[in-house]
């Protein structure tokens, strides 16, 4: 099997389409344009780690499509590299290091609730994870609206093996894991809610586990070319869609989804550049992260920043210039 489309001819299609649809949202250059005085210094908006699995810029370009967007409706802003000591950068906000931070809403709740030893309901609802992020974190920092975008773990196949097992749900998936192999990264292998938790939730245990790196597309070639037949792949990959991969249905939800939300340091970011902050978030569905993944797998020779600025287009968020 192949390929269905190279990066390369993704990212020239999709430049092309920066007309507005009628559809669209009105530009956030014109609603609403925020000034701010001459002088001040620019936000800076942190980026986030991406979680285990995803596309691994994934962070840096949530975090260069908000200060695109900032940046268009005339507040200047600027992307700070990613911390590997704080990948939450909650830390940094608290600190006023960091003005502006996209996050995953699972992994900030987590990251907040430790600092409060407070316990994190596994079985929480995405509107709980969210009012319970609001609780934990200090008064001076805000969360924002969150996107639709969700990101999280899926357990994929291609369809040649769909068929060949009759594999819809990972309950079918384990009555034939001990003949399948599986691939993932290392810390899928050691996750609470990974390999070990496929065979304690699911008595799925699989023949052998390959570890693979996200780098280079390793890990889906290796499915495509049947020397694993099983891949954790997060439902934020444009490899699913673009090779017609088979998602298995998560009857006990195994795997939780989280959204992206950005956090805000509030006395640094004004209800109007707030605004402009959510009318980025209501742009961005789960389909729309796994473009975004798409253009910037495809940007060979473009910056992440043209890359976010290009789907601001496409969106209708940011007026087109020549």
């Amino acid at each position: 099997m192949r390929l269905r489309r190279s990066a390369a001819v993704v990212l020239a299609a999709a430049l092309l389409l920066t007309g507005v649809p009628a559809c669209s949202p009105e530009p956030i250059v014109v609603i609403p344009s925020v000034t701010r005085s001459v002088g001040v210094a620019p936000l800076v908006v942190g980026t986030p780690a991406a979680p285990d699995g995803t596309n691994p810029t994934e962070g840096a370009l949530l975090a260069h499509v908000y200060a695109a967007a900032l940046n268009a409706a005339g507040v200047n802003a600027v992307v700070s590299p990613a911390d590997p000591a704080d990948g939450t950068l909650l830390d940094k906000l608290e600190a006023g290091t960091v003005d502006i931070a996209p996050g995953y809403s699972r992994v900030l709740l987590a990251a907040a609730a430790a600092k409060g030893s407070t316990a994190v309901p596994d079985a929480a609802t995405t509107a709980q994870v969210l009012d319970a992020l609001k609780k934990e974190l200090p008064q001076s920092l805000a969360v924002l609206d969150a996107a639709k975008a969700e990101d999280s773990d899926s357990i994929a196949v291609t369809t040649v093996t769909a068929e060949k097992y009759q594999l819809k749900t990972i309950a079918d998936l384990a009555k034939v894991c001990d003949k399948l192999a599986f691939g993932g990264s290392a810390e899928f292998r050691l996750a609470e809610r990974g390999l070990s938790a496929l065979g304690s939730d699911y008595n799925c245990v699989p023949k052998s586990y390959v570890q693979l790196p996200n780098t280079k597309n390793e890990l889906l070639l290796a499915l495509i070319r049947d020397d694993v037949q099983v891949a954790d792949i997060h439902s934020s990959s444009p490899a699913i869609p673009d090779n017609a991969l088979v998602v298995l249905t998560d009857p006990k939800h195994l795997f939780l989804p989280q959204n992206v939300v950005p956090v805000v340091l509030a006395a640094k970011v004004p209800a109007d550049v707030q605004g402009v902050l959510n009318k980025v978030s209501g742009a961005l569905s789960t389909d729309e992260l796994v473009n975004l993944n798409r253009l910037a797998a495809g940007s060979n020779k473009t910056s992440l920043d043209a890359v976010a600025r290009s789907w601001l287009v496409q969106k209708g968020l940011v007026k087109a210039t020549n």
